[in-house]
Parts: structure tokens; sequence; C-alpha cells
């Protein structure tokens, strides 16, 4: 008797591992990501860095897609809540990465980046010129860096915040998708 349900348990225990295997292999690694504390600073670190508007507005031509522009303050939790409930979401879904380009600039860490006029700017100079330097601030804008739509400024509550985000990234979206 005690080896049947040995066999059972051992049974059992593999069919348990399978389905756990398989329901990972069922994801994609963007998808799968170890968990962040609510309060983690790595939350700053999963969009990609603007660098390069011009380059960018440039693929965004080509595919006729919007740039997410996400502002941003080192170390702000306001910051991190955006980041946590909505645009992290977004750039980890494979949909939204294939409609719309992500960037996010860090207004206070002292780098540079090229406008999409190619002239270089410090990235605190360049949320000035764009009204970002209240954080968050979440915007997108076509391949000119024209806005497209109203600028989503600071958090009032996290309730409705990923709503309005994708309320306008679609607006924004479907914006793009109509020009020729």
């Amino acid at each position: 008797m005690r080896c049947v349900l040995f066999g059972l348990r051992g049974f059992i225990f593999l069919i348990i591992a399978l389905g756990f295997s398989w329901a990972f292999a069922a994801t994609t690694p963007a998808e799968v990501s170890p968990p962040l504390e609510p309060g983690s600073l790595e939350w700053e670190r999963i969009l990609p860095v603007a660098q390069n508007f011009k380059a960018d507005g440039a693929t965004a031509a080509a595919s006729r897609k919007p740039i997410l522009i996400f502002f941003n303050l080192t170390g702000c939790p306001y910051c991190r809540g955006a980041l946590r409930e909505a645009i992290v979401p977004m750039f980890r879904n494979a949909e939204w990465r294939a409609a719309m380009e992500f960037r996010q600039v860090t207004v206070d860490d002292g780098k540079s980046l090229i406008d999409f006029d190619g002239k270089t700017l410090e990235n605190i100079a360049f949320a000035k010129s764009r009204k970002g330097t209240f954080t968050p601030t979440v915007m997108l804008v076509d391949d000119k860096g024209q806005l497209l739509g109203d600028p989503i400024v600071g958090i009032s509550s996290f309730d409705f915040y990923g709503a309005y985000v994708d309320a306008l990234a679609k607006k924004a979206i479907d914006e793009m998708r109509a020009r020729k």
C-alpha cells in the first residue's frame, strides 16, 4: 500500500510540475519577469531611455506609429506608481509595443538627448520645451514631435490612470494610422 501511495503522490507531483512548465512555456519573456516591489527603483529602468528622437521619429514615420514619452524624476514615488500601474504593463504587452514606440525622459539625470529637429539638449531643457517638468507626465507625439492629444500631467488617483493612458494611446494610434 505504501508504494502505491508514494507512486500516486509522485505521479500527481509530476503532473503538477509539468503543468507549471507548460504554463511558463506558453508565455513570452516580456510577460514573465521577476516581481518588483511597488517602491523599487527598478521600475525606472524598464522603459527604453530617450536618446535620439530624430531617429525615433524616422522609425515612427515609416511605421505610422506614435511615440509615448514618459517624463519622470529619479526616485519619484508617483512616477514609479504610474510606471507600475499603467506604463510598464503596456510596454510589456506585445500588441502595444507593435502599435507605438515607448521612450522615457528622466528630467533630473543630467543626460542629453537629440530632439526631433536634430539638436542636442539636456533632458531638463527638453522637458521644459515640452512642458514635461511636472512629473509624471505622459504624452504621445507623432514623428515630428507634435502632440497627439492632451498630455496626462500628474496623478490624482491611480484608480483610472491606466484607462486614461489607454484612451490617449488609442487615440494617437488611430490618428497615426489614418495619416497617408
